[in-house]
């Protein structure tokens, strides 16, 4: 199904977890959302958003309080279409590391299919040593065979402080799998502080592998080092058209490859976390569409 206007280029939007999450971010002790869930999804629908990530730790809560079935409702009677879940990790892993990402894994599947999520967003980390390629690739691929066993597919990310520096290290992890569960996710924050042109992008990513495409704005300032990096990443993204990222021509770059799915929209910043979740919610969806509008004005 084609999600967007090829006329308006108006998209479908997915508000992801960090959108619609408040006070809160990747990385700390507790990623629990601070806003109450029913809250959340009703400021979602209401400021006119297509679908809703949630991230683990508000999954659990929301089912060991209300239940799979209620949230599910809640999700439905808003008018809200599409859900996804992350954020799945580690899988790498042996020992009681692999015991705890297992665990994991065990609670997004099931609230992969209790929900009926598009995908479940998956990283690789974060180190100073990346894995030999080799080691991810054999991972992965025994990822997405349990995936398609349960019914749900994955959106492989690559971050530039994890195991995965590059979309092109990604794209030959995805590969190495023959299952139609193991996808890609292409953020452009990601692919523009690695480097990767928009203009080269699609000469790297096969697009009938994309899955998922994520799209935000940031500096030109490419830092080095683990924590600096995670830190831009979480505390310093913009809003759409608001930074050096040019997002418009990464939108029509992405049209003109052939990607016809939802767009999530990933706001991580110490601006956007300080400001009122609704009022957050509208800003980020309408500098999103001022990006779409942009991009239908380009060659």
């Amino acid at each position: 199904m084609n999600n967007q206007n090829e006329d308006t280029m108006t998209p479908e939007l997915i508000a992801t977890c960090w959108v619609s999450a408040g006070n809160t971010a990747p990385g700390l002790p507790d990623e629990t959302s601070p806003v109450p869930i029913e809250e959340r999804i009703a400021l979602v629908a209401k400021t006119g958003w297509a679908g809703i990530g949630l991230v683990h730790t508000d999954l659990i809560n929301a089912r060991d309080t209300i239940g799979y079935d209620r949230l599910a409702q809640l999700i439905r009677d808003a008018g809200i279409g599409t859900v996804e879940v992350e954020f799945l990790d580690n899988w790498w892993t042996t020992g009681s590391e692999r015991a705890a990402a297992d665990r994991v894994r065990a609670d997004l599947f099931e609230a992969a299919t209790a929900l009926g999520a598009c995908h479940i967003k998956a990283g690789a980390g974060m180190t100073d040593d990346p894995l030999p390629l080799a080691t991810l690739v054999s991972a992965f691929s025994d990822l997405a065979d349990e995936a398609e066993e349960a019914g749900v597919r994955l959106a492989l990310e690559a971050t530039p402080f994890s195991h995965l520096r590059t979309t092109h290290e990604a794209v030959d992890v995805v590969t190495g799998s023959d299952s139609p569960s193991a996808g890609l996710l292409v953020d452009i924050w990601h692919t523009y502080k690695a480097g990767l042109s928009h203009d080269e992008l699609y000469k790297v990513v096969p697009i009938d592998r994309v899955v998922h495409v994520e799209i935000d704005d940031g500096t030109d300032e490419r830092r080095t080092g683990l924590a600096a990096v995670f830190d831009d990443s979480t505390n310093y993204r913009k809003y759409c058209g608001e930074g050096a990222f040019d997002t418009a021509t990464f939108i029509r770059r992405t049209l003109d490859a052939g990607y016809t799915g939802m767009w999530g929209v990933e706001i991580i910043s110490e601006e956007h976390r300080r400001t009122p979740v609704e009022e957050g919610l509208i800003k980020a969806r309408a500098t999103a569409l001022a990006s779409f509008e942009a991009a239908a004005r380009l060659s």
